[in-house]
């Protein structure tokens, strides 16, 4: 019981879970409040859920505004663009009865514009969460998104069963509306990671690792030209520069 209650306990770990999502998902909320601005509302929700599931906590509220800043512009025009996009769409199915347009061409453009708005609400469930960990531009942003719906098509799936079950549980019980946005962000986080970590091996990737990297091939370096010391001093300093020739010419990675 006592390791239970200590700080690496589950009871500290899932509590402060509990604590993060109630804050995130009040902050969603009250950033969303404007309508415009949920997609950078969003975009800041997933860059902390998806780096708080790898252990990069940080802190919650800086991380949250920062992202938010940082994002703004990209965040709110892919927000604007959707929701026009789909809100077309919407009134172009809902009233195409209504128009005066051949039934053929009805025919035609019916399940062509269903088909479209399903991608629009497919796209935007990567959109967000791509724009907060990937530095693009608008245009390739939309690319990715289009091809990671349907290169990853089981997640995708995943993404709308688990999108349907919050809608369902707020509908069963509307407080449950209060922390929706931090259980879906925290949920699905761990979707996102496992696909982003196939193009990004070294996202959330400890930022002291590659010192420490450094640091242990410097001691063996040394350790190596203390053992050829005993037989050729006078080749350790060539065997030291190779060496370091080596190191400079491996690709690294940032995160």
């Amino acid at each position: 019981m006592r390791g239970f209650f200590s700080l690496d306990g589950p009871f500290y770990k899932y509590g402060n879970m509990l604590a993060d999502i109630m804050i995130l998902s009040i902050l969603w909320w009250i950033l969303c409040i404007p309508v415009f601005t949920i997609g950078a509302s969003t975009t800041a929700l997933f860059y902390v859920t998806t780096r708080r599931i790898t252990d990069r906590d940080g802190y919650l509220l800086r991380d949250f505004f920062k992202s938010f800043k940082t994002n703004f512009k990209l965040g709110t025009l892919s927000w604007l663009i959707l929701i026009a996009v789909g809100l077309i769409l919407y009134v172009n199915i809902t009233q195409m009865s209504n128009l005066s347009i051949n039934p053929t061409m009805q025919l035609f453009l019916y399940p062509f514009q269903v088909v479209f708005l399903i991608e629009v609400v497919l796209n935007a469930l990567y959109i967000f969460v791509i724009i907060a960990r990937f530095d693009m531009k608008l245009k390739e942003i939309f690319k990715t998104s289009v091809y990671m719906v349907h290169r990853h098509l089981l997640t995708t799936l995943m993404l709308v069963i688990l999108l349907v079950g919050v809608l369902l549980a707020g509908d069963m019980y509307p407080l449950f509306y209060v922390i929706a946005p931090g259980c879906y962000a925290y949920v699905t986080s761990y979707l996102f990671i496992k696909i982003f970590k196939k193009y990004r091996p070294e996202i959330d990737e400890n930022p002291y690792l590659e010192i420490d990297r450094q640091h242990e091939e410097k001691l063996r370096l040394e350790r190596e030209a203390a053992r050829v010391a005993t037989r050729d001093p006078e080749s350790i300093p060539e065997i030291l520069a190779e060496k370091e020739k080596d190191n400079e010419e491996k690709p690294k990675f940032y995160v």
